[in-house]
């Protein structure tokens, strides 16, 4: 499983996160299909990684490990759907 966020940076993404929304998506890459979309409110700092934060969720907990994506974003808005230029989380 590869996980990708945006912002890229932990501090950012944490700081940008805090009193907004992030969007995930859960991507099966043998079907080429968006198994998942959810958006979670944000009301304080992560104290967790991004990365174990997402991956704890019981939605992500459940897949099949090696064949999915995850891709989460900030955003400032629940109904927002913008998508930005991901880097995969650790390959700056």
């Amino acid at each position: 499983m590869k996980f990708y966020f945006y912002p890229t940076t932990e501090s950012t993404f944490k700081k940008e996160a805090s009193g907004h929304y992030v969007r995930t998506i859960i991507f099966n890459v043998l079907t080429g299909e968006i198994e998942q979309s959810f958006v979670r409110k944000v009301s304080s700092v992560w104290q967790q990684t991004c990365k174990n934060n997402i991956a704890t969720d019981q939605r992500v907990k459940a897949l099949n490990k090696k064949n999915h994506e995850i891709y989460s974003w900030v955003v400032t808005a629940e109904k927002s759907f913008s998508l930005p230029s991901f880097t995969e989380f650790g390959q700056l």
